[in-house]
């Protein structure tokens, strides 16, 4: 016999699922909880200043509590889409969700940076359930002419999370310390349980596909840890010590054997063979270059608003949210333009505004006024956000259904590894610009000048990069999957899918 409570439950999905908009509620709980995810990348920013006074940490030592997560998140992405290809996205999804709020908790709990470093991986594990499946779920839900709008409907919601990120820890870091910014996942994961349990559909499960390449996520894992260890430790352990040359090493030597081991392993974590689309190549490298960027000046600006302008934490939330609310404003917008303006051109503009914005703050940096900074700084947030919904939409534009799943964790993967690489260079350049003792405002105006025009780099290369993505718009509507060939989906037991 059902018990009553299965019965209501039952009851109230079918409900939901009569909704006219039922895809819109279940894309709107995918989208909360890559909101947890996001916030939990931008809420510990406002902290860093004060965790790094309670932990005596530096510039460079504190940024693992930001490179940790996101290094967890890139190396594991393509694991949680082949996850939920594999038992189901639904089942996956709330899996990842208890993960991120347990891990949160034990944030909250941390007593050294060695420990919360470490429970900020636990976070990055359950975050990385996030991404592909807001991503599938916008793809297989949509046809080609809503997915925009869709697209840029995630886009809007990342760049909402850090409004409530940086507008919530400004409060908690000043009331209660910040370890307090760390238990607003668990209160708000509660609701996104039940709203999963309550609108998202269950996924087939595509059991022959394979399983997890384990050796292939740690080889990259190692990888990116040592390179981004040497960029990040460099300036303390000394660029040509032994020490910073040895794990310097170990990068390419860990990176190289990924690569190999996923040309010829039966279930690579990462479809090489995806790379040869355009399409999907250009918009992820684009996304990690101006991930670096975005990444490394959330994680410097910070630093260089306390040591040099004296803000305190709800100055700080209030100072960085021009870059935040830029999102929210403008990435809904540009998602529903791609088919009137096209993706590369609108992609080209948006960095070549954030480039602007860059420039401009590095100028201004040594004036020490942040009105001075605010208008590169609201330049830089809106130049993004319109890269958003192209980048993404360009992405998916020719995966085989068939491989979504698995390519939908790529530009997130492709977000979080740019976003770390950043995180360690920019934090470095900053760091070798400070003194041994307290920072003064003016060496923290030339560290943070140095960093803005190596992020201007960054941003040029993205440019660069989407300038050659193929064009989405009116006249150019994504195709329809390919039948055959390389990249067609694999045949079934009986020959066919």
């Amino acid at each position: 016999m059902t018990p009553p409570r299965l019965l209501r439950l039952r009851s109230a999905r079918a409900s939901l699922r009569a909704q006219p908009r039922w895809r819109w509620l279940a894309l709107m709980v995918c989208g909360s909880g890559m909101m947890l995810s996001v916030i939990n990348v931008s809420i510990v920013n406002i902290a860093l200043p004060e965790m790094a006074a309670d932990l005596g940490a530096d510039v460079s030592a504190i940024g693992w509590v930001v490179t940790g997560f996101l290094v967890t998140q890139a190396t594991l992405l393509p694991l949680a889409g082949r996850a939920g290809d594999l038992y189901g996205r639904r089942r996956v999804f709330i899996m990842g969700v208890a993960v991120l709020c347990l891990g949160s908790a034990l944030c909250a709990l941390a007593w050294d940076l060695p420990s919360l470093i470490a429970f900020r991986m636990v976070q990055g594990i359950g975050a990385c359930v996030m991404a592909p499946t807001a991503f599938a779920t916008a793809a297989e839900l949509f046809g080609p002419r809503e997915r925009g709008s869709a697209m840029g409907f995630i886009g809007g919601v990342v760049g909402l999370a850090p409004v409530l990120a940086l507008s919530l820890a400004g409060l908690l870091v000043a009331v209660a310390g910040w370890r307090s910014v760390f238990w607003f996942t668990p209160v708000l994961g509660v609701g996104v349980l039940a709203g999963a349990a309550l609108v998202m559909q269950e996924s087939v499960p595509r059991r022959g596909r394979g399983g997890f390449d384990v050796p292939g996520a740690a080889l990259a894992a190692a990888g990116m840890l040592a390179l981004l260890t040497a960029l990040s430790r460099g300036e303390v352990w000394g660029w040509t010590s032994a020490r910073t040359l040895a794990v310097a090493a170990l990068a390419p030597v860990a990176l190289g054997a990924f690569v190999a081991r996923e040309r010829r392993t039966a279930s690579p974590m990462i479809d090489l063979a995806l790379f040869r689309l355009r399409s999907l190549a250009t918009a992820n490298l684009a996304n990690a270059a101006s991930a670096a960027a975005l990444f490394g000046v959330l994680l410097t600006l910070p630093f260089f608003l306390t040591a040099a302008l004296g803000a305190g934490p709800v100055e700080l939330a209030l100072e960085m949210t021009p870059i935040a609310a830029s999102f929210v404003l403008v990435a809904p917008l540009a998602g529903r333009a791609i088919p009137r303006i096209g993706s590369v051109r609108l992609a080209t503009a948006g960095f070549g505004v954030a480039a602007l914005g860059l420039l401009g703050m590095a100028w201004a940096a040594p004036a020490l006024s942040f009105a001075a900074l605010l208008p590169g700084l609201a330049a830089f947030g809106c130049g993004l956000a319109m890269t958003s919904a192209p980048l993404t939409t360009t992405a998916m534009r020719d995966v085989p259904a068939a491989r979504i799943g698995v390519a939908s964790a790529l530009p997130n993967t492709s977000r979080y590894t740019g976003g770390a690489l950043g995180a360690a260079v920019l934090s470095a350049i900053f760091h070798a610009a400070l003194p041994a003792g307290p920072a003064t405002a003016a060496a923290a105006a030339e560290g943070l000048r140095w960093s803005l025009l190596a992020a201007a780099g960054f941003i040029a290369l993205a440019g660069g990069l989407a300038a050659r993505m193929p064009e989405i718009g009116a006249h150019a509507l994504p195709p329809a999957p390919p039948r055959g060939g390389l990249l067609a989906p694999a045949a079934g037991p009986g020959g066919a899918e």
